[in-house]
Formats: C-alpha cells, structure tokens, sequence
C-alpha cells in the first residue's frame, strides 16, 4: 500500500483510498415535479410539510445531509441517506408530501463515499456574534 494514501481520500500518486475506509450511501436527487400550486397558501402548506418530512429523517438518523441547491434549474435538492438499499430509500422518499403531491420527482442512486459522514448541527452564533 502506497504511503500518502488516506482513509477516504484518494492518493496523490492516483491509488484509490482504501476500501475499509469507503462505504456505499444512498442518494437522492429531488427535481421540480408537474404540479405547481397556483394558492400560494397551498405552496407554502406543501413546503413545510416537505421541510417536516426533511427533520424526520434527520432527527431519525436515516438523512445525513440535505440540502436543496441555489440555482433555478429542475434540479431542487440532494439529500444522502445513511443505507445501503436503494429499494428502503425510494420507499422513504415516496412519502415526502411534495413527491406524494407532484411538486417534485425524485431519482435515487448508490454512491460509492467515505464511511464516517455525519450530520453534526451547526450551533446558534454566540450574542451578538456574527452570522451567516
């Protein structure tokens, strides 16, 4: 084993990080579903619904990190999942109440990442410390 490889980190010479240190999550790719809700009241009810679905998931320990991306594209958000099983994971996002409603679609996918990825919440900044 070359000298400069890491754990989750590929070398410097090219040689992939070691597999003890990789494992397989789950993904999932949220797009801008068919239905739009024309009442904004609607809009808004729908999105904090999705939003509780999201602190389930985190809270639950099933989500990692989520997050939706800032461009305007179909593409809205990621979300990768602490599983191995595409089927469990589908199964989850098919219960978001936006995917339920057709306000967005959703495509899942193994991905091959470093074992140890966590969700550590960030903390409140001290008073009167700066924020982003």
């Amino acid at each position: 084993m070359n000298e400069d490889v890491s754990p989750g980190i590929p070398s410097q010479s090219g040689d992939p990080p070691p597999p003890w240190s990789m494992r397989t999550y789950i993904i999932s790719l949220l797009y801008r579903g068919a239905y739009h809700p024309a009442d904004p009241v609607k809009a808004e009810e729908l999105q904090r619904e999705h939003l509780a679905h999201i602190s389930r998931l985190l809270r639950e320990g099933k989500a990692i990190a989520v997050g939706p991306f800032l461009d305007d594209t179909d593409l809205r958000g990621i979300c990768i999942f602490d599983s191995d099983s595409v089927d469990e994971v589908r199964a989850i996002c098919l219960t978001d109440p936006g995917v339920r409603a057709g306000a967005f679609r959703v495509d899942v996918h193994p991905w091959y990442g470093p074992r140890g990825i966590t969700f550590v919440p960030p903390r409140p900044p001290a008073e009167g410390g700066a924020s982003e």
